[in-house]
């Protein structure tokens, strides 16, 4: 749709984009089995934590959960200021998120047991909370990684470009999501709507860098197939020669006017 109605036109590229791309989320398993999947790990990393085990890995946050602080070192608190510009600051709130969700779909799980309800019957009672879970570890997770990154790029040009990235990035998250950093109590109301001005602000100073940042992908004309994604931008004499290839184009008026709208016409 960004692109008008060309976009809908097949020499755009992108009908054949999304018809290879689509299926890509259900040839290895349908999403939400997947989510589910790594929720069972989820729940299991909580009830170590529930019984005194550490856990490790990218699910060592479930060690902060509180009432459950079995490590003798400093626990994160809540932010009580969110620094919409410290990446360090979103993958906190991220990560308070992700245990709440988790410790939440935990406890619901145990009460759909203490019903006398069979472990599948509970399982799939809560699956909505367990697939919240999952999504806000993925994203914890990503978010983490992201932030990571940044310190290893040498260019400080490049590295500032990145860094509003991945500042976008969590705060496009928090913003969509942001009745789970509400009802958790993670952030404020005030602290929302200071993230999404800061949205709005880092949209306007990644753009001059967006075609850049896209070509960094390095997908080359014969990949994309594109007549709207060209490199050398020559967009409208291309759409043209595209349009001179059709079979619809060979011949100035189409033989199916002869055959059947010239006959109609003849006999009004």
């Amino acid at each position: 749709m960004a692109c008008g109605g060309h976009g809908y036109s097949r020499c755009s590229g992108l009908p054949d984009i999304y018809v290879n791309f689509t299926p890509s989320c259900t040839y290895e398993g349908e999403n939400t089995v997947m989510m589910l999947q790594t929720a069972r790990f989820l729940i299991k990393s909580y009830t170590q934590v529930s019984s005194g085990q550490l856990v490790s890995g990218m699910v060592s946050y479930l060690n902060d959960l509180p009432g459950q602080r079995i490590q003798p070192q400093q626990v994160a608190a809540r932010p009580a200021t969110l620094h919409v510009n410290n990446p360090a600051s979103l993958v906190e709130a991220y990560k308070l998120r992700a245990s709440r969700l988790v410790e939440f779909a935990a406890k619901n799980l145990q009460a759909e047991l203490n019903r006398r309800r069979s472990k599948e019957d509970a399982w799939n009672r809560t699956s909505v909370d367990l697939v919240r879970a999952s999504e806000a570890h993925c994203q914890y997770v990503v978010v983490k990684l992201f932030t990571a990154k940044i310190s290893e790029i040498g260019d400080p040009a490049t590295r500032a470009v990145i860094n509003n990235l991945c500042l976008l990035f969590a705060l496009h998250g928090i913003s969509k999501h942001s009745g789970d950093f509400l009802q958790g109590g993670i952030l404020t109301d005030a602290q929302i709507t200071q993230v999404n001005q800061r949205v709005k602000e880092l949209l306007a100073l990644i753009r001059p860098n967006a075609v850049a940042l896209v070509d960094s992908f390095d997908f080359n004309d014969s990949f994309l197939g594109s007549v709207l994604g060209r490199y050398d931008g020559n967009v409208y004499e291309n759409m043209f020669e595209w349009s001179k290839k059709s079979p619809l184009n060979k011949t100035q008026v189409h033989e199916s006017f002869h055959k059947h709208l010239k006959p109609m016409q003849a006999k009004l």
